[in-house]
């Protein structure tokens, strides 16, 4: 749950640095439950038939569908929108690595 409030906080300061469009935590809460949901989806998917490199194919896949759908959801123009999915993304891997290192025992 702390992951999904970070990446919606992340997806709303993204937006508003990019764009300067202001949402609601509660908007960018959804867009960050589902983006983080596929990606988690993706990437076990991926994993299980690609290895470790699944996670890297799934970041980047999920990276552009949220590009477009910040686009289609948002309004930015499609430059920006898949920026904001690459950032998001780096942003969203790290912090799931770190939660993995940090509760691993």
């Amino acid at each position: 749950m702390l992951g999904i409030a970070i990446d919606a906080l992340v997806l709303m300061i993204l937006l508003k640095a990019i764009n300067d469009d202001d949402i609601g935590f509660g908007t960018s809460a959804v867009v960050a439950l589902v983006a983080s949901i596929g990606t988690t989806l993706l990437a076990v998917g991926l994993t299980a038939v690609m290895g470790v490199a699944g996670i890297a194919v799934a970041g980047l896949i999920a990276a552009a569908l949220l590009g477009v759908a910040v686009s289609a959801l948002f309004g930015v123009e499609i430059k920006r929108s898949f920026l904001i999915g690459a950032i998001f993304m780096v942003i969203h891997i790290g912090v799931g690595i770190l939660f993995y290192l940090m509760f691993r025992t």
